[in-house]
């Protein structure tokens, strides 16, 4: 196709996902991605994959603020359900839309796809593609030290989306430096209960010649571990609040005690009564049999792009309060001294599901 054909369909594919409610779009091809991790391997996807469209969606804040300083938990699980669900919809629709026109393509799922040929992948969770490296190649964001993909004046709290074509579309750059919305004030570190990040290393990625780095990160357990809700209590610094998980499980410093941990606390996780808060979560195919409620999500969630902002979400979150869960199911959030004489009045029986004792 000339260049002024390949820029054609790139504005009406844009044009497409403005409509949809996209607030970010950006175009990665073969040769921009080229040299980068096998998770950015478009063919793995679609064998005669050209291209890739990336494109983000912004969450309810509102919902977020209520989140982070415990007002409600399912108003924003069910925006983040709804919200991937969406993106599926509106990539499924591209995809056909290119179709018609010609071009093989497909639509990447949100999440909860993973590359099962990889031994251990359970643990791993390898995505067949990743949204967030496709994003920051084709300028739709860049990364925070968390690793997130976020964008100025808006932070990380968009959810990505992207389509495989078979189509020749015209690359867009990534963002200059001056464009990102990072400052480096880490403190998704401070809000991480899992210790996922490093507070100085960086691990740095190339695709296309162009470098990309974030925090180098410890072992992916551990955010499966606090973000799949099997515990939440945050016992770093001197202020104790915890995520939207009843869990009090320890959260190790060495990886190579999580995993036993983690395993034990699953066990338990499943004799948890059901929540009162509303229904909701879902069936990860990392771990069957298990309803998985995201109650953390905190490093997405606390940054908005700006310091301000970002602050006033850590202090609501630190003074948010200690989740339990009675034994009727009911969750409560109580401050931490108030929550720890509370849980320690539950019946042993009870009490002995969300902690190792």
């Amino acid at each position: 196709m000339t260049k002024q054909k390949l820029s054609t369909l790139n504005g009406e594919i844009e044009e497409f996902l403005r409509k949809k409610g996209a607030i970010r779009v950006g175009f990665a091809t073969l040769e921009t991605l080229a040299g980068g991790p096998p998770s950015t391997d478009l063919k793995y996807v679609l064998p005669k994959a050209k291209s890739a469209i990336s494109y983000a969606l912004l969450f309810d804040r509102k919902k977020i603020r209520d989140y982070l300083s415990k007002k409600s938990f399912i108003d924003h699980e069910r925006d983040r359900l709804a919200l991937n669900i969406k993106s599926v919809e509106i990539s499924r629709a591209l995809a056909k839309m290119l179709r018609k026109k010609g071009f093989k393509s497909t639509a990447v799922l949100s999440n909860n796809e993973y590359r099962k040929e990889i031994p251990g992948w359970q643990l791993k969770m390898p995505p067949d593609l990743s949204h967030r490296y496709i994003a920051v190649r084709s300028g739709v964001g860049s990364f925070g030290w968390s690793g997130n993909v976020g964008i100025k004046g808006i932070g990380t709290t968009i959810l990505l989306g992207t389509v495989v074509t078979e189509a020749e579309l015209e690359p867009t750059d990534p963002l200059p430096p001056e464009e990102s919305f990072c400052t480096k004030c880490k403190l998704c570190i401070k809000a991480c209960t899992a210790s996922l990040f490093d507070k100085e290393k960086e691990t740095t990625v190339t695709m296309g010649g162009e470098k990309f780095s974030y925090s180098e990160r410890k072992n992916y357990v551990r955010c499966q571990y606090v973000c799949g809700g099997f515990t939440g209590l945050n016992k770093k610094g001197d202020k104790q609040w915890s995520t939207w998980s009843p869990g009090r499980f320890d959260v190790p410093e060495e990886d190579r005690k999580i995993m036993n941990i983690m395993f034990h606390a699953m066990n338990k996780y499943k004799k948890w009564p059901e929540r009162t808060d509303g229904t909701g979560g879902y069936v990860s195919e990392a771990a069957p049999g298990l309803s998985i409620r995201l109650t953390c999500g905190i490093c997405q969630n606390i940054c908005w792009g700006n310091p301000e902002d970002t602050r006033k979400n850590y202090q609501l979150l630190i003074n948010s309060g200690c989740v339990l869960q009675k034994p009727n199911g009911d969750i409560i959030v109580l401050p931490p001294d108030e929550a720890q004489k509370v849980f320690d009045s539950f019946p042993p029986e009870h009490r002995k599901l969300y902690c190792k004792k």
